[in-house]
């Protein structure tokens, strides 16, 4: 089993701020887990650092159904006092050496979570990605689907480009809280109905939008 999922959770914190923080902190857990080089574990898949002013379990490990849980102490109050991107790279700084102190305690190698450290932060933590692909049937064009996974929002574009790569037609196709259980039910496919006619689908293959190209 590969390691390849990584969460931030304030299990203490009351329900609304809970859902709150890990909204905001996803972005960030996401963006690593794009950069992440997933390596072979003993059953583990996922991690959770759960976080909380100090407590007895702090520094423990659990593990249940392929998921691993690290207790880290965490001050909810100086996170709150940040501007925004330096929350970002707070967060980004607490995931990554709790990762490092799992690497030290379950013999795991750090490098592919030095490499994706270091990608989130050349990246600038935007978290931009290109999530479907598709040339048009004259293959004289090529549509995309264009993720924006962000701390406040989840933007998805529909991009238009021919063949030197010139952008044709780029348009928003949904905008959605950053919560993956919202936006992944909305991200589908492509399906080019004819030369200048696209069709924008959702999970479920049912149509979101179709786009009509003026190419004359």
């Amino acid at each position: 089993m590969k390691l390849k999922e990584f969460s931030l959770w304030g299990f203490k914190l009351p329900l609304e701020e809970s859902r709150e923080f890990t909204l905001f902190n996803r972005s960030i857990c996401a963006h690593f887990e794009r950069h992440f080089e997933a390596f072979d574990t003993k059953g583990v898949y996922r991690v959770i650092i759960k976080l909380s002013e100090p407590d007895e379990r702090v520094n423990t490990i659990e593990e249940s159904s392929s998921v691993l849980k690290f207790y880290k102490a965490f001050d909810f109050d100086e996170l709150s006092s940040l501007d925004r991107q330096a929350k970002k790279e707070r967060l980004l700084n607490v995931l990554y050496h709790s990762l490092l102190e799992l690497c030290e305690k379950l013999s795991w190698p750090s490098k592919p979570f030095k490499q994706a450290y270091d990608a989130v932060y050349q990246d600038k933590f935007v978290n931009i990605y290109e999530f479907k692909k598709k040339n048009s049937r004259n293959r004289k064009l090529i549509a995309k689907l264009e993720c924006h996974h962000g701390t406040e929002s989840f933007d998805c574009y529909v991009k238009v480009e021919d063949k030197s790569g010139s952008e044709i037609l780029k348009k928003l196709v949904f905008s959605s809280e950053p919560d993956e259980f919202i936006f992944n039910s909305l991200l589908g496919d492509l399906k080019w109905v004819d030369d200048e006619t696209l069709s924008i689908l959702r999970k479920n293959r049912s149509e979101i939008e179709r786009v009509r190209l003026d190419l004359k």
